[in-house]
């Protein structure tokens, strides 16, 4: 039996009860999307048929009934025929002495306490569950007339309303009237919105849709619905074709004017908003507006019956006075107005591009010191990382090779296929403990290393020769980077611990990588803001100097460089976090080298850059 896209159906569940009548185990292949979730589908598929999943490879799957299994049918008339056998009990005589217990005297009211303080006192588990059923039971009377429900939900919880068969078409309808209270936000901070999300992600679905337009059945149950409960969750049903979430939450929203929370491929969440009102409220404030716009409309029409009543005495003034007219704008202008010369126009550009320079040169120190300020923090977090960092010294009496065991270990190296791979992380506790677990098999370990530049690599070879114990043997350069080349020792043992306690641990090391980025693309920023700073300085010195006289060369050279005014870039948190690649025309007497533990250490081997020719001649042999 093949189970498809739509999942674990009634119809399903049908047609394998019917096979229970005839075999115990249904062998069963699931196919499309449910496959990709197989254990999900195993646990539907005994909620919902009472049986027990026996065995399961792949798709494949096979479904006992149990032992106690009877057919649905045969136990339902089973439990119709003793409703009528057995006939009604009489009371027995212990619950006729325990009705007239309470007229046995003293006794009986010397314990009645002790059972009422039994039971005032109520288990935490049971006021638990109590309160889950509640929920249940609401949640299933609210849906149970909203509308008929999906009974193919593969989900826990009561089944969600079928959204497809409802009207398509409601005649009538009219998106709810809204209105919000005075002082209050009408959108949602970012608090508000996880904690609704969060919220919702626990809730069981209250509607299962599949199709994707004629929604005003759903918007109008959704409506309903609001008035009892602030969000609404919609399942998208699976397996169904040609269904777009995206229209259905637009036209969702424009039919309810509700706020989409979240919209994945399995759910729709809306908020009812602030602006929500109930029935009976909006139908209140709908109607004080009717009997406003009533009442002006009858003051509108009472002015126009009393206003031919009343005559207007107007005293025609044949002279017309010059107040606001264009004469009096010339006169006032040529007594009092400025006279404009010939360089005017080119003063006021200057001015006009002196003050743009100095707007900008203020921008860009407001940016200087905010990206100082970033440079600041970030030098803090570095250095509360770099607290759990002890990097080991070197060997006081490091062991020798020779040129011919070097030269051979070398050979050697570069012709292993097995190699560690150090990403951004560097040299932390786990990298150590990988050498030892090499050097338990091999004598040499290579250590491919993807290093900008020689020096980083010298000090990366240095401090694994420190933590490891071993020797170093070569740096040389390759196809893929740089490779690394440790020697154990001729008296290597392996010690108890392989993951040394001074490095940092694997989340440390990502954490002080991500400072340690940070931090040069925060000086590579303020290098370049310090550089655009000053020359926007010197033009202004130049210009400051030229102002009475003025220089062509220099305005059109000025005009070159800044033909807008949107040259400003925008005062953002992240604009400085770019990556350092695309800034390299910062000087570097500008920027400080990146914080490293090792820089101060002596690289003693020679570094040898391969050929190739002689990668060549390594491959070969």
């Amino acid at each position: 039996m093949r189970i498809t896209g739509a999942g674990v159906t009634q119809q399903v569940v049908e047609t394998i009860r019917d096979r229970w009548k005839s075999s115990e185990v249904v062998r069963l292949k699931i196919e499309g999307p449910p496959a990709l979730n197989m254990k999900r589908v195993h646990d539907v598929l005994e909620r919902k048929t009472g049986g027990l999943v026996i065995w399961r490879s792949g798709t494949f799957l096979s479904l006992y009934r149990g032992v106690t299994y009877e057919d649905p049918a045969q136990k339902l008339k089973k439990q119709i025929f003793r409703k009528h056998e057995i006939p009604q009990k009489s009371p027995s005589p212990t619950e006729k002495k325990g009705q007239d217990s309470p007229k046995l005297g003293p006794l009986a009211d010397t314990d009645a306490p002790q059972v009422e303080s039994v039971s005032t006192k109520p288990d935490k588990s049971n006021l638990e569950t109590s309160s889950e059923v509640k929920y249940e039971d609401e949640m299933d009377k609210l849906l149970d007339g909203l509308g008929p429900r999906y009974s193919d939900w593969p989900g826990d919880g009561p089944l969600p309303v079928d959204a497809d068969l409802l009207p398509g078409i409601v005649p009538g309808y009219q998106p709810p009237f809204r209105l919000l209270p005075y002082g209050v936000r009408s959108t949602l901070s970012v608090k508000e919105a996880t904690s609704l999300r969060r919220l919702a992600r626990v809730l069981p679905p209250h509607f299962a849709l599949g199709r994707s337009r004629q929604h005003q059945g759903l918007a109008a149950a959704m409506v309903k619905l609001w008035e009892r409960s602030s969000i609404v969750k919609i399942a998208l049903k699976r397996g169904v074709q040609l269904t777009t979430s995206e229209r259905m939450a637009e036209d969702l929203k424009r039919l309810t004017g509700g706020l989409l929370l979240s919209r994945n491929k399995d759910y729709l969440v809306y908020y009812r908003g602030k602006d929500f009102l109930s029935p009976d409220v909006s139908e209140a404030l709908v109607e004080k507006e009717r009997l406003a716009k009533a009442l002006q409309d009858e003051e509108e029409k009472a002015r126009l019956r009393s206003s031919p009543l009343f005559t207007t005495s107007v005293e025609m003034i044949h002279e017309s006075g010059t107040a606001g007219t264009l004469k009096e704008t010339l006169d006032a202008d040529t007594r009092w107005g400025k006279q404009l010369d010939d360089n005017h126009e080119e003063t006021m550009m200057r001015e006009a591009e002196l003050l743009r320079h100095a707007n900008l040169v203020r921008k860009l120190d407001k940016k200087l010191a905010f990206a100082e300020r970033k440079l600041m923090k970030a030098e803090r977090v570095l250095s509360k990382v770099e607290e759990f960092l002890n990097p080991a010294d070197g060997a006081e009496d490091p062991e020798s090779l020779t040129d011919e065991e070097r030269y051979m270990f070398r050979k050697l190296g570069l012709r292993m296929k097995a190699f560690l791979l150090l990403g951004r992380r560097g040299v932390f506790g786990g990298t150590v403990e990988n050498m030892h677990l090499h050097w338990k098999y091999r004598e040499l370990v290579k250590i491919i290393v993807k290093a900008p530049n020689i020096e980083e690599v010298k000090n990366i070879a240095l401090s694994l020769e420190a933590e490891s114990g071993g020797v170093l043997v070569s740096v040389d350069k390759i196809s893929k980077g740089y490779a690394i080349v440790v020697y154990r020792g001729r008296e290597y043992s392996r010690p108890s611990m392989l993951r040394p306690k001074n490095l940092l641990t694997k989340r440390k090391a990502l954490a002080r990588s991500i400072e340690l980025q940070r931090r040069q693309d925060l000086l590579n920023h303020v290098a370049t803001l310090q550089r655009r700073v000053h020359q926007l300085t010197s033009e202004l010195e130049q210009m400051a100097a030229v102002k009475e006289k003025g220089d062509e060369e220099l305005y059109n050279k000025l005009d070159l460089a800044y033909p807008t005014e949107d040259d400003s870039e925008d005062d953002e948190d992240g604009d400085y976090l770019v990556n350092s690649d695309t800034e390299k025309d910062v000087v570097e007497d500008n920027s400080d080298p990146i914080h490293d533990s090792y820089v101060d250490t002596n690289f003693p081997y020679q570094f040898e850059e391969e050929s190739d020719a002689e990668s060549a001649e390594i491959k070969s042999q």
